[in-house]
This record gives structure tokens, C-alpha cells and sequence, in this order.
């Protein structure tokens, strides 16, 4: 418990830094310049796939299946916490949007779409790194074949990264709306895994 209000302090004093510091969005946006300079040769289609069909897909399969798996076995906390992490990561943003009131970086760094809501904190790298980041916990806790734990935990890793990398090169998102997504995301995770199930 000592480590979640820790973590959970750190967040807060993270995210009234970003709110009074301007210097930390002069640099945000430089980074999203240098990211988007670095990556111009590859099509604008990768970024946009956490936007398209393939991220229902990415939430929809660990939903479905992790609820499926658990159900069968009776494990009814387990399948509701997995059932549950799109509805909490959505109430947070609904809840920390408005109120820190961060606006999107400047249109002219956005490409190909451009969102008209809060910034911070990033709600797909929220959701990303919140169910992946179970999916993670679960097949390192109880997986018995290395091939597959390790293969799912890459694969996972590997998503969580791309998703916030695919907000930051976009230019819908300040790097550091994706960290802060990752900080809450790693509390929520913290607080599922210290319920014993």
C-alpha cells in the first residue's frame, strides 16, 4: 500500500508540474517535432492503426478471451477486473481531462487527424498499458510454458510502447500526456494486483 501512495503522489505532483511549468510544453513539442522529422520516410498508415478497426480488435480479443478463460475456471474476480479496465481507464479520463485542461499540441503538429478534446492524459495509452499491462501480470504469474509467457509479455510490451509512440508521432499527444498515461496505468495496475486473486 506504501508503494501505490507513493506512486499515486508522484502522479499528482507530476501532473501539477505539467499544469504551471510551460517550459515542459516547449519541450513536449520540440520532441514531437524531432520524432515526426525521424520518422517521415514510413507511411502515415502505421501510426493510425491504434485509430482504425485493429485497436477494437486489441482491446476487444484480451477482453473477450481473458473473460472467457476466467469464467470457465469460476474466477469471477479476475474476469470482472479484466472486464473492468476499459470502464475505469474511461471514467478517469472523463474525470482528469477536464480537469487539468490541457489543450492538444498546436494543429499544425497534428497529422491526418485532429481530436478536439483534453490532452492530457493520453486515453489510449491509458487503456493500452492498463489491460496489457494485466495481460502481462497474469501470464508472468500463472503461464507454465516459457515460449508462449515470454512471446505474450514481448508482443504486449511491444504494443503498450507503439501505441504511445503512435500518439507522440500523430502530434495529438505531448510525450508527456503518454508517460502520465503509463504512471496512472501502472497505479491501477498496482492497485488490481495487491487484491489477492
Amino acid at each position: 500500500m506504501k508503494k501505490a501512495i507513493i506512486l499515486i503522489t508522484v502522479f499528482i505532483l507530476y501532473t501539477i508540474i505539467i499544469k504551471i511549468c510551460p517550459a515542459i510544453t516547449l519541450w513536449d513539442k520540440s520532441v514531437i517535432v524531432h520524432i515526426q522529422a525521424l520518422l517521415r520516410e514510413l507511411p502515415l498508415y502505421l501510426p493510425l492503426l491504434p485509430d482504425c478497426k485493429l485497436y477494437s480488435l486489441m482491446i476487444a480479443i484480451p477482453l473477450i478471451s481473458g473473460s472467457v478463460y476466467f469464467l470457465k475456471k469460476r474466477e469471477w474476480l479476475k474476469a470482472g477486473f479484466i472486464c473492468s479496465i476499459p470502464l475505469v481507464t474511461f471514467l478517469l479520463n472523463c474525470i482528469i481531462k477536464p480537469l487539468i485542461h490541457r489543450v492538444r499540441p498546436p494543429f499544425e503538429l497534428q497529422q491526418v487527424i485532429h481530436p478536439h478534446s483534453f490532452s492530457y492524459v493520453s486515453s489510449h495509452s491509458l487503456v493500452t498499458f492498463a489491460l496489457y499491462g494485466m495481460i502481462i501480470y497474469y501470464f508472468y504469474k500463472y503461464c507454465q510454458n516459457k515460449f508462449i509467457k515470454y512471446s505474450v509479455i514481448t508482443l504486449s510490451l511491444c504494443w503498450i510502447l507503439f501505441v504511445g509512440l503512435s500518439r507522440i508521432w500523430l502530434g495529438v499527444h505531448y510525450p508527456t500526456d503518454v508517460l502520465g498515461a503509463y504512471i496512472l496505468g501502472f497505479i491501477l495496475l498496482m492497485f488490481y494486483s495487491k487484491i489477492r486473486v
